[in-house]
């Protein structure tokens, strides 16, 4: 997490408290939680269940060939015809495809084909769509607190649709660390897109992350040039300039799409100013790959940077001999499948990613990144990377719904119900059991609440509304 977040989060959490002073802080759900062993917080115990713990189930080029059939498939003018209607992505408001604006289903590479005049008409629809959903409703900041008529005005003041001009020549960039991408070119903490003041606050105007070391496509910029509005891997939105440096398309290509790399297999490591590593300079969250510096030493990579005057140069970083990286892709096993979930295990959940955290899909996303997938960006997604076209109805009687779940492969089989996903890893008393990040709660027979938010151990029978919708599946192998 860079400064940014760093401080976002503490001055969240500081305003949280100041404004609930006196009131209970919400009750923190058990490690434990109902349905599932203690010793099932441990990968050891999912690794002894296996009967080919280190069988590569697919080589990096598998995988990639997996990368561009999905994409292939989601550019295509239909992607979704004669599809399963239960597993179509259409959903309640809070989880469809287009609750944000600005998302595509693939990468658009080709827009840089297009001509000026036919790219101005896309950014003026798309800040046109951005515009419409910053007033299509209240919003208010961090305290909760809505903003006035005339604050609303500045920010798509700020937007500057009237600047965009008839002919747009894009520009190439690239994160210089992981930024986030926004409906609202918001600058400071304190302008979130709150919608209300209950339990959760989650910031609206963050659609996703642009991760460090990705390419954007740079289309505009804000007025007073605090952001500019981008295409990015997984669609339209404003990003703060100093995250993004402007250079060739051929050399950020090359940063980009190195041929010996090392992808972080951690939660988050730091990268280093100096071989002794004493001074950090930045951080590689789970997923994340940079180029090396030579041949063979993983400790000592290239990163992105930006010079003062906005200009892209690669620059030398160390890593930490035992920084949890690995040197080109993870092989992909079943064992290191459990093992790089699991070191994400109690991580708080965070929505919007306000926060730089991580969300129902983002987990999965960053765990499976480190094989080398790129995942779609919503759950309801998944079932359409892979062609298993089972869905566990909600009307099935329990234990049919149970079989079908549990006659799918444990720990390469992802199940998803609304956006809501998890990594099946096997059963207990016939129940299947997940890792899962909850956002959610749930009460006891006594009548306590309890307050999950967490990457945890579950049954199926939590989140609550799991079994109460259709359940598709992902079986990556």
């Amino acid at each position: 997490m860079n400064r940014k977040g760093i401080f976002a989060a503490a001055l969240a959490v500081l305003v949280s408290g100041w404004m609930t002073a006196g009131a209970d802080l919400y009750r923190r759900a058990p490690d434990v939680l109902p349905g599932t062993l203690p010793e099932m917080r441990d990968p050891d115990y999912w690794i002894a269940q296996m009967d080919k713990p280190d069988e590569v189930l697919l080589t990096p080029d598998e995988i990639e060939r997996m990368n561009g059939a999905y994409e292939e498939k989601m550019r295509s003018p239909d992607p979704f015809a004669g599809v399963h209607p239960d597993r179509l992505p259409k959903e309640d408001e809070a989880n469809r495809l287009d609750r944000w604006p600005g998302r595509i289903l693939a990468p658009m590479p080709w827009i840089r084909t297009m001509s000026p005049d036919s790219i101005a008409v896309i950014v003026r629809e798309k800040i046109r769509e951005d515009l419409e959903f910053m007033r299509k409703r209240q919003f208010g900041n961090f305290l909760a607190v809505e903003y006035a008529a005339r604050e609303i005005d500045d920010f798509e003041h700020e937007m500057a649709l009237d600047l965009v001009p008839d002919f747009v020549v894009t520009r190439d960039g690239i994160a210089v660390r992981t930024t986030r991408l926004r409906v609202v070119p918001s600058l400071f903490p304190e302008q979130m897109g709150i919608l209300d003041n209950a339990r959760y606050r989650w910031d609206i105007w963050t659609t996703n992350l642009v991760k460090i070391g990705r390419p954007v496509t740079i289309l505009h910029a804000s007025r007073s040039g605090s952001h500019v509005f981008v295409l990015s891997d997984d669609g339209f939105g404003w990003v703060e300039s100093q995250d993004i440096a402007f250079g060739h398309s051929a050399e950020i290509k090359s940063f980009a799409g190195a041929g010996r790399f090392v992808v972080c297999t951690g939660d988050r490591v730091p990268f280093y100013t100096d071989k002794r590593c004493m001074y950090v300079s930045g951080w590689l969250r789970m997923g994340d790959r940079v180029p090396l510096e030579g041949n063979d030493d993983p400790s000592i990579v290239r990163v992105p940077a930006r010079r003062s005057n906005g200009a892209f140069v690669a620059e030398t970083a160390w890593l930490a001999r035992d920084a949890d990286v690995s040197l080109d892709w993870l092989p992909y096993t079943r064992r290191n499948i459990v093992v790089i979930a699991f070191k994400l295990l109690d991580n708080p959940y965070d929505w919007t990613m306000a926060f730089y955290g991580r969300n129902h899909e983002t987990t999965y996303r960053d765990i499976f990144a480190c094989f080398g997938f790129r995942l779609p960006f919503h759950g309801s997604l998944f079932t359409h990377f892979g062609g298993d076209d089972r869905v566990a109805e909600p009307d099935m009687d329990t234990q049919a719904k149970y079989d079908m779940i549990l006659a799918h492969e444990p720990f390469v089989t992802l199940h998803a119900s609304r956006s809501n996903v998890g990594i099946l890893l096997g059963s207990y008393n016939g129940v299947p059991i997940s890792f899962n990040t909850n956002g959610y709660g749930y009460t006891d027979e006594n009548g306590v609440g309890y307050e999950i938010r967490r990457a945890c151990i579950v049954d199926t029978r939590m989140p609550p509304y799991f079994l109460e919708n259709p359940v598709t599946f992902l079986e990556l192998k």
